[in-house]
């Protein structure tokens, strides 16, 4: 993206920035559990687990067994999953864990935004490299605007946000994450996106589907048009 294509994208990273906020504030939806293999909705940064509504809503009707994850830590109205990749990848596993206790499983699926596909791979890769850390694994992801690459000015932003210290260009949490990419199916990339360099957004070009028009945000609170096209996206990877 060329700087004049990135200046006229910023009114609409606004927007969506705004959206996100008021969508994190409301409370997270039930949704109702079937005894199926479970879709898990992951946000990014500054997300609680309410901003997956909307989305989990089109993905149930679906057909989808739709479960919201935990909220990380940095919880503060909006200003949650603000903490080091490593304190939520913890959380995240023992919630793994007690879900598959609970329901009776041994895997799960996962459709993650944002910084929400990194947390996604890291506890994948601990669980694969640990015996008997969780009694859950990720059967298949997709990721929509993922860090991959890492995010330009990572590591200033890292000093007032925890998070982004994890995601410089080539750090070692990246590098681990990559180690369980074998179970991401798909990588959703925003073509539009002021965040995160569309370029950065993908593992493999083989596994990337370009949202064309989307920002970084619309994945999840675009407006009902780009959350239903995000949903038949999903389904088609992880159905």
């Amino acid at each position: 993206m060329n700087r004049l294509q990135y200046l006229k994208s910023l009114p609409s990273y606004v927007a969506g920035s705004v959206k996100q906020t008021i969508a994190a504030l409301d409370p997270p939806r039930a949704f109702q559990r079937n005894g199926e293999t479970p879709l898990v909705l992951i946000p990014g940064a500054f997300c609680t687990s309410s901003v997956m509504n909307q989305l989990g809503l089109e993905l149930e009707q679906q057909g989808f067994n739709v479960v919201l994850s935990p909220n990380f830590p940095f919880f503060m109205s909006a200003l949650a999953n603000l903490c080091r990749l490593d304190e939520a990848v913890d959380l995240f596993v023992d919630w793994l864990d007690e879900l598959g206790k609970k329901h009776g499983i041994q895997e799960v699926d996962v459709a993650a935004h944002s910084n929400g596909g990194l947390i996604t791979l890291l506890a994948q890769e601990r669980i694969e490299s640990q015996r008997n850390l969780s009694r859950v694994m990720v059967r298949n992801m997709v990721t929509m605007a993922t860090p991959f690459g890492g995010l330009p000015l990572a590591k200033w932003l890292g000093l007032i946000v925890p998070c982004c210290a994890d995601i410089v260009y080539g750090s070692e949490p990246l590098q681990r994450a990559l180690r369980a990419g074998h179970v991401v199916k798909r990588c959703l990339v925003a073509s539009g996106d002021s965040l995160v360099p569309p370029d950065n957004q993908f593992i493999d070009p083989s596994r990337k589907t370009v949202m064309h028009g989307f920002q970084h945000m619309d994945f999840i609170v675009g407006g009902e048009e780009k959350v239903t096209r995000t949903a038949r996206e999903l389904a088609r990877w992880l159905n």
